[in-house]
């Protein structure tokens, strides 16, 4: 009598990723969740399945469990912004404010970043609250020290929508002279009336 072994065989993470990423490219989030969900179960601390995983139950609006899956992925990847991201944006549509700015501050604190705090005031408006957005803005553009244009012109976007003209006006014009060929700069200074040029940017600082 002849007894045969049967195996099964076990997909690999790389092709197990692959499959889920063709199907999350094609918007068949199902099936990526499947796919990703295969990997953490075998490999729990997978922090790229636990993310694309956390990613498609974003998409599937199953905001709880992504929240937990990109928590796993934060803990191996604590510095990575489109973890945190994703993360942030997990927290904030399960409508834990508390737990989300907890998060966000914590995230300020470690990185000391001007993306940080960016984070936060884009948050703060999300949830109606504008002088947390403010002082986010301030904050991030002390962090950068006049170096870029983009933490001024963050502020600008961010007044304008709260329709503080003058601030956005300034705020840009603080931008322009840091980059006076920053397309999205020129182009928002001459929607709010200005004319680009030599006299029209204004020194860097709060």
């Amino acid at each position: 009598m002849v007894f045969t072994t049967a195996c099964t065989h076990r997909p690999s993470t790389s092709a197990l990723l692959e499959k889920g990423d063709f199907a999350y490219e094609y918007e068949r989030y199902d099936e990526a969740a499947r796919h990703y969900g295969m990997i953490v179960e075998n490999y729990p601390g997978d922090w790229e399945g636990q993310y694309k995983l956390g990613l498609t139950l974003l998409e599937l609006d199953r905001p709880e469990e992504a929240r937990r899956a990109l928590e796993v992925a934060m803990t191996s990847r604590p510095r990575d912004n489109d973890i945190a991201d994703a993360l942030a944006e997990a927290i904030y549509r399960t409508g834990d404010e508390a737990d989300l700015f907890t998060f966000l501050n914590g995230q300020a604190r470690e990185t000391q970043t001007v993306y940080a705090h960016t984070r936060i005031a884009r948050y703060a408006m999300y949830v109606g609250d504008p002088d947390t957005a403010k002082v986010a803005m301030e904050t991030a553009i002390e962090i950068d020290g006049g170096r870029t244009a983009q933490p001024y012109l963050d502020a600008a976007i961010f007044a304008e929508e709260l329709g503080d003209l003058d601030v956005a006006v300034r705020r840009l014009r603080q931008a322009y002279a840091i980059d006076p060929n920053n397309v999205e700069v020129r182009r928002r200074l001459i929607a709010l009336g200005e004319v680009p040029g030599p006299t029209l940017g204004l020194p860097p600082g709060r």
